[in-house]
């Protein structure tokens, strides 16, 4: 029997795979000598194999969200508990200042402008978009190509900003419980004390 972490890792793999295949029936409809090239039997290990390690990958932040909890729980079975959480919250707020810098980089690096002068070349008077390129022995037009230029630069960059973002929210979580634990323990050595 599957426990609960393999069952969340299999489902994402095959959400994933059944959109790419919805993807690619929308793409061999309309575009379809762009589908011969980019969705061939290569593309399609290529793409298994990614989706294999982005599940495994979220497989692995759900397994290391179960052992914290099991390490919480852990340490306030030990003696200096209370010292212990405040160190560990201490390392994840420190973490999370880390994380919440990448973000503030990937903000300045948006490629929005990018974006924005690719379309005001593409529009402009002077751009003839129906220019055709020969890119691996067919022939594409230029606006094309500026287009999915631009939803590839995009979709990278949604996804560090994710992945960032992710392991911020991680990280402020992890502090969160280490310092509520940290809260726990003082407030049972006061009572215990009061006694």
């Amino acid at each position: 029997m599957m426990n609960f972490h393999l069952k969340k890792f299999v489902s994402s793999v095959m959400v994933k795979i059944i959109l790419m295949v919805m993807v690619s029936l929308l793409g061999k409809t309309f575009f379809p000598q762009l589908y011969s090239i980019v969705f061939s039997s290569m593309f399609w290990v290529i793409y298994i194999v990614l989706i294999s390690l982005i599940g495994f990958f979220n497989y692995l932040n759900i397994k290391e969200f179960a052992n914290d909890m099991e390490h919480i729980y852990n340490t306030k079975m030990e003696n200096m508990s209370y010292a212990k959480f405040e160190k560990y919250a201490t390392q994840s707020e420190y973490f999370a200042k880390i994380h919440k810098t990448k973000l503030d980089i990937f903000k300045a690096l948006s490629p929005i402008p990018l974006i924005v002068f690719l379309l005001g070349f593409y529009t402009g008077n002077n751009f003839n978009s129906n220019n055709k390129i020969n890119l691996f022995h067919n022939e594409f037009l230029l606006s094309d190509i500026f287009m999915y230029f631009g939803i590839g630069i995009s979709i990278f960059y949604f996804y560090f900003m994710y992945s960032s973002f992710s392991s911020y929210k991680k990280n402020i979580i992890r502090a969160m419980h280490y310092k509520s634990e940290a809260i726990m323990e003082t407030a049972k050595k006061e009572e215990a004390n009061d006694n």
